[in-house]
């Protein structure tokens, strides 16, 4: 299916109707898609710090002098890291989402959830890389998109979408909170 313009807008704009029209593409097709976005978002953001980095203000305030070699290797390091982070991150996040699609009663494989990931990456990646407003923008957006995807690809009700993706981010976030108290707690009872 390839990147397109017009499904890039379709999955912004029109995300139900486009969800509902990626239903038959295989994985390859979401993935070669996402795959695309996410070269040019690493790109673009590779840019977007060679250029904060450039900045003699910025490289007073890292205490770095300007090393034009070292602006290269950073930035090919960050888009290499990008791409590669971002291929594996989404294998994961795909099946992290699925268990819990699967459990709230989303029944059509784990494949139809990792099309919803690398699909409602879609706002992530096209605005991600400005800088302040495009992170918290785009991730917001993502995963609203996600909630769309998973009431259409996985066939879930919205009620169960949403228990889904809540239990998706909050389980993480309660077993970091019980290993911080497990393990932080007494090391920091110690030095009182």
């Amino acid at each position: 299916m390839g990147i397109g313009i017009e499904r890039i807008k379709g999955f912004l704009w029109r995300p139900a109707e486009t969800f509902e029209a990626s239903k038959e593409e295989t994985l390859s097709d979401a993935y070669v898609y996402f795959f695309l976005l996410l070269v040019i978002f690493s790109v673009l953001l590779a840019v977007i710090v060679g250029i904060v980095l450039a900045n003699p203000v910025a490289q007073s305030i890292l205490g770095m002098a300007p090393d034009l070699e070292l602006l290269k290797i950073i930035t090919a390091l960050s888009v290499t890291g990008i791409i590669i982070g971002g291929t594996v991150g989404v294998l994961i996040a795909g099946i992290w989402i699925h268990i819990w699609a699967y459990a709230f009663g989303g029944r059509n494989g784990l494949a139809q959830t990792i099309k919803v990931l690398l699909y409602a990456a879609t706002p992530l990646l096209v605005i991600g890389w400005i800088p302040v407003i495009g992170t918290g923008i785009g991730a917001i957006w993502s995963l609203l998109l996600l909630l769309t995807g998973l009431m259409h690809l996985q066939g879930m009700y919205s009620g169960r979408a949403i228990l889904a993706l809540v239990a998706t981010l909050l389980v993480p976030v309660i077993i970091i909170g019980v290993i911080a108290v497990v393990v932080v707690g007494p090391a920091m009872l110690t030095h009182i």
